[in-house]
């Protein structure tokens, strides 16, 4: 397989990763992406706290759901990507995407952007996410470049 097709099959990967977390408030369809999955991956969520600390949430991709369910019970969301850098080296592959979100709708609506790193690996043939750790711009933190 080229490069070229690698970085098709990772960028149709991630888009649907986006399209399946935006939508109307209430759980999302998760089997539709599951098997893009290792089994063994991890999601890291980082930020910083109420008091200025720096922290990371690690989580199985069960739990990531599970703690996507909770926060999305009640409200709207809708993430698409705004910018897309894929590097593929033989096995692996590293993909810089920054988003767009919007939490709620309406005048209640809340936009933001960030930065999920996706690192990937083909094993049996086939791309699979080991892990996506994510930052949010805040105060102090902002994507320079990307409108």
């Amino acid at each position: 397989m080229s490069e070229a097709e690698d970085k098709r099959i990772i960028r149709s990967m991630i888009n649907e990763d986006y399209a399946m977390l935006s939508g109307p408030a209430g759980p999302r369809p998760y089997d539709r992406i599951k098997h893009h999955y290792h089994p063994r991956a991890t999601m890291v969520r980082t930020g910083v706290d109420q008091k200025g600390e720096a922290f990371a949430t690690i989580m199985s991709v069960d739990d990531h759901h599970a703690d996507v369910d909770r926060k999305l019970a009640d409200m709207d969301f809708l993430e698409d990507e705004i910018d897309h850098q894929c590097e593929v080296f033989g096995n692996i592959a590293r993909v810089r995407s920054i988003y767009r979100s919007v939490y709620g709708s309406g005048g209640d609506a809340r936009e933001g952007r960030g930065v999920n790193f996706y690192n990937l690996i083909r094993e049996d043939g086939a791309w699979k996410i080991m892990s996506i750790v994510w930052d949010n711009e805040r105060p102090g933190l902002k994507l320079g470049g990307v409108e």
